[in-house]
C-alpha cells in the first residue's frame, strides 16, 4: 500500500498555491495543525523538504516545485475517474467541450445539439469554432473532449472517424452570368472577384493550392471570418464566395446561386478527431454517438 494519500497531495497543492499554511487550512476547511501534519507526513515519506519556511513566507523548495506538477496531475486524474463513474451512472450531469470547423458548426451541428439537449438538459455542451490547425492544437493541449473537422493528412497522435465527404461550391448573386449553370470549373472564376475565408483556414489553403497549380495567385477581394457574411456579400454582387457545400443553405428566394465547382473536383473528409488513447467521458461519447446517427440519417 502506498504511504502517500490523496489528502496529503491536496494539502500540499493548497499550501503551494495559497502561499501559507493558514490560508491552505481555510481553503480546505481543516485545522492548521492538520495541514502541518499532512505536509510533515509527506516530507517524511519522500525524504526531502518541500517548503522553505520563515516567519514571513512559505515558498517551495526545488523538490517541492518538481512535485507540484505531478501532484496536480495526480489529483486531476482522480477527479476524472470520479467524474467519469458518476456521469456513467446517471448521465444527468456533465460537460462536453467540442472544437468544430465553422462550416459544420453553422449547418449540421445546431439541430444535433438541439436533439441532444432535449434528452439530456443537464449536460452542458460547449462548442468552440476553430480552423484546421487550431482544432489540432486544441486536441493536443487537451482543451476539448473531441473535435469535428477536416483532416488533410493522417496524424500519429490523433484518431479520425469519418462522418462525411464535403465538396466545394461557388456562391454568387442570382443575377450573375454564371448563376444558371449546373456546375462550373475553377478556370471559369479565376478572373472573378473572390470572397474567401482567412488564410489560416484549411479551405483557404486548398484554394491557394488550386490557383497556384494553374499559375495563378489567389488574391481575395474580401476576406471574412464567417460563412454567412461571405454568402451575404455574394448575394450583394460583391464577388463569388468559395465555400464548403455543407456551409451553404439553399437560397429560398433565389437571391443567390450555389453551384458545384469542378475541374478539379475537390473533396475533403470531415469527421471526429480525438487524441489517440483519449478515453472520452460518457457524455462526450453520447454526443459523438448521436453525431454518427444524425449524419447517417441526414445523408439518406
Amino acid at each position: 500500500m502506498l504511504p502517500i494519500t490523496i489528502k496529503q497531495f491536496e494539502t500540499f497543492v493548497a499550501v503551494a498555491e495559497t502561499g501559507g499554511f493558514r490560508r491552505a487550512s481555510e481553503r480546505l476547511n481543516l485545522s492548521q495543525s492538520a495541514v502541518t501534519a499532512h505536509i510533515q507526513q509527506l516530507e517524511n515519506t519522500l525524504g526531502v523538504p518541500l517548503f522553505h519556511r520563515t516567519t514571513r513566507e512559505v515558498r517551495l523548495t526545488d523538490a517541492g516545485t518538481e512535485l507540484l506538477g505531478r501532484a496536480k496531475r495526480t489529483l486531476s486524474g482522480v477527479e476524472d475517474v470520479i467524474r467519469s463513474f458518476r456521469d456513467e451512472a446517471s448521465m444527468t450531469k456533465g460537460r462536453v467541450l467540442i472544437a468544430c470547423a465553422p462550416s459544420f458548426a453553422s449547418s449540421i451541428l445546431p439541430p444535433l445539439l438541439a436533439s441532444f439537449q432535449a434528452h439530456h438538459p443537464e449536460i452542458f455542451v460547449q462548442v468552440r469554432e476553430a480552423y484546421g490547425s487550431e482544432i489540432l492544437d486544441a486536441i493536443r493541449a487537451d482543451n476539448v473532449d473531441f473535435a469535428i473537422g477536416p483532416l488533410d493528412k493522417d496524424q500519429n497522435d490523433i484518431t479520425f472517424t469519418h462522418l462525411l465527404t464535403d465538396g466545394f461550391v461557388a456562391v454568387m448573386s442570382g443575377s450573375h452570368r454564371l448563376a444558371g449553370r449546373r456546375s462550373i470549373k475553377f478556370a471559369d472564376i479565376f478572373d472573378e472577384p473572390i470572397l474567401a475565408m482567412p488564410s489560416r483556414s484549411a479551405i483557404r489553403r486548398v484554394l491557394e493550392n488550386i490557383y497556384a497549380e494553374n499559375g495563378r495567385a489567389l488574391a481575395p477581394k474580401y476576406e471574412m471570418l464567417h460563412h454567412q457574411t461571405l454568402i451575404s456579400m455574394a448575394e450583394s454582387e460583391l464577388g463569388i464566395a468559395i465555400l464548403p457545400e455543407t456551409a451553404v443553405p439553399p437560397s429560398r428566394d433565389g437571391a443567390y446561386a450555389v453551384i458545384p465547382l469542378t475541374q478539379p473536383t475537390v473533396k475533403r473528409r470531415m469527421g471526429i478527431l480525438m487524441a489517440r488513447g483519449h478515453n472520452p467521458s460518457p457524455a462526450a461519447r453520447a454526443v459523438a454517438g448521436l453525431l454518427h446517427k444524425f449524419v447517417q440519417t441526414r445523408e439518406r
